[in-house]
């Protein structure tokens, strides 16, 4: 749950957090100690406003009652924008059975495209799981990133899913090794906010946008999502936007049933190009999510890429190459798409007309015109840079 400052009198001198607090910032901030997941650590997110990118701040509570004390203190600040309780957010992966093709390339006619743009010198950032940092595939490829999960050290990867998302929009073409990303000369920077299991909180997903914006990325791709929206995440996709950055995000992996899917995070955020995933067939992936942040479809399905040395088991993936489903794969399809267009405009490019473009020159498939399974339709990267 999120909610605005309010303005309320002097703190209490007692020890219990809600002495003193008017009824109103008393619910509020009860509310949102609410929204705290039992057995989760009771981490306080506050994101404030300052001159430049918002700052977003965190706190772990070894109470319910401290908590709500941080809860208070922070909803009392005037620069204030929001107070939140971190959630888990996770990497958006299928159990699709493996085939070890690119067929995106074909379907996307790579070496086509490449002959009007290899995406050079465009900086994508992969919040993730991390990078392998040394893989052969990837080598020059890569910047220093930073590692939100374990601070201090590199942002090397320990799951392997933020590698094999890295590989589908940058691994080398034409080395003689491995595979060929779609936009072969970019150059990753990796923020890793999941650790080993694919597992992260929203804090450091918003930590990690802001950070990757500040250093010069010009695509930020999520292949990640929580079925619940936070100030800070909100804030922080606002600040890329505001900034001319094109933010990508994974559609979800909860399949289109008869309600239709729970709201997907970050991709349903305003101004955030939401990819669904489609297989070799050319439909819509039956575990892709549908709803109206569904902007765009890209390949999804069997996707071949590059792998961390020592994968984690539940990805069934041996080491430096391996093939996933998932919208996780989706959306570094249309990153690179994006990275492509940018390095063809050149300082000219702004991010609300590539999305558009990206959008505008698709594919329709399904229901004609937009729908809330495939969007506008497939990612056609050829079209788009004719445009």
């Amino acid at each position: 749950m999120t909610v605005v400052a309010a303005s309320t009198s002097g703190a209490d001198a007692s020890d219990d957090p809600l002495s003193g607090v008017d009824e109103t910032l008393r619910r509020t901030a009860t509310q949102i100690l609410a929204t705290a997941a039992p057995g989760d650590p009771l981490k306080v997110v506050t994101t404030t406003r300052t001159s430049g990118a918002p700052r977003i701040t965190t706190a772990v509570a070894s109470s319910r009652s401290d908590a709500l004390g941080l809860i208070i203190s922070g909803l009392k600040k005037a620069s204030t924008i929001g107070v939140d309780m971190a959630h888990k957010v996770s990497i958006d992966l299928s159990n699709d059975p493996l085939r070890s093709k690119q067929w995106a390339l074909t379907r996307l006619g790579a070496e086509t495209v490449w002959k009007t743009s290899t995406g050079r010198g465009v900086v994508v950032a992969v919040i993730d799981t991390g990078v392998r940092l040394e893989h052969p595939d990837l080598t020059g490829h890569l910047l220093a990133g930073r590692d939100y999960v374990a601070p201090g050290t590199s942002a090397t990867d320990h799951n392997g899913h933020g590698t094999h998302v890295a590989g589908i929009i940058t691994a080398i073409a034409n080395n003689g090794r491995g595979i060929a990303g779609l936009a072969p000369n970019t150059r990753i920077l990796p923020v890793r906010v999941l650790d080993r299991d694919g597992v992260g909180d929203s804090a450091n997903v918003a930590k990690g946008i802001v950070w990757a914006v500040d250093r010069g990325a010009k695509v930020i791709n999520l292949s990640l999502s929580s079925t619940r929206s936070d100030t800070a995440g909100r804030t922080a996709v606002a600040y890329a936007i505001s900034k001319n950055v094109v933010v990508v995000g994974a559609a979800g992996n909860s399949g289109c049933g008869l309600l239709g899917s729970p709201r997907a995070y970050p991709a349903a955020y305003d101004g955030v190009l939401g990819v669904a995933a489609i297989t070799s067939a050319g439909g819509v992936a039956s575990y892709s999510s549908c709803g109206n942040w569904v902007d765009v479809s890209a390949p999804g399905s069997a996707i071949l890429s590059t792998m961390s040395v020592s994968p984690n088991p539940s990805l069934g993936c041996p080491a430096h190459y391996c093939t996933l489903s998932g919208t996780s794969m989706a959306a570094p399809h249309a990153a690179a798409a994006a990275a492509l267009k940018i390095a063809q405009l050149g300082s000219a490019a702004r991010q609300a007309t590539v999305r558009s473009l990206i959008q505008s020159t698709a594919d329709d498939i399904g229901a004609q015109g937009y729908d809330t399974r495939s969007g506008s339709g497939v990612i056609n990267p050829r079209r788009m840079l004719a445009r």
